[in-house]
């Protein structure tokens, strides 16, 4: 029982710690651009490049022009659901910037903080798993083989 808790102690203060990394380091960036709503923000600048990618793998791959919206379309959908899941990472990094180090269930808040985090992790995967199965169910066997090759 005693080994159990250690491990579990350990394990929430190592996610604890890529959590405050996470933190510090996205900072910088939330106070830059506005939590990604600013005019000129981080988000905004990556829709523009993603635009760019998407265009040029579509030249390699050679879509066609129904193929074309359906990625679009697809793509889309990506963009609406990272920005939800970015909206739930920020607020469990504002959880922990506020958890009280003093309180009696620290380490308790700090255990439901990783498990989240975790959740979230799991999330994000398997949202990127469908997608990445969505597109390919839109690609030819031929434009499938192009992009693992791209990918490479």
């Amino acid at each position: 029982m005693r080994k159990q808790l250690i491990i579990g102690i350990t394990a929430a203060i190592i996610g604890a710690g890529a959590l405050t990394a996470g933190v510090v380091s996205a900072k910088g960036d939330w106070d830059r651009c506005d939590g990604g709503e600013g005019r000129h923000g981080k988000y905004e600048q990556m829709e523009g490049k993603h635009q760019m990618r998407m265009s040029k793998m579509a030249d390699k791959l050679e879509l066609s022009d129904e193929q074309k919206s359906q990625m679009q379309e697809l793509m889309k959908n990506k963009h609406s659901q990272m920005k939800d899941q970015r909206g739930g990472m920020k607020g469990m990094h504002n959880a922990f910037r506020d958890l009280d180090v003093n309180a009696s269930d620290y380490d308790q808040q700090v255990a439901t903080l990783v498990t989240q985090a975790q959740e979230k992790t799991a999330e994000m995967i398997q949202m990127r798993a469908q997608q990445k199965k969505a597109m390919f169910e839109i690609l030819t066997p031929e434009q499938q083989e192009k992009y693992q090759e791209m990918r490479r």
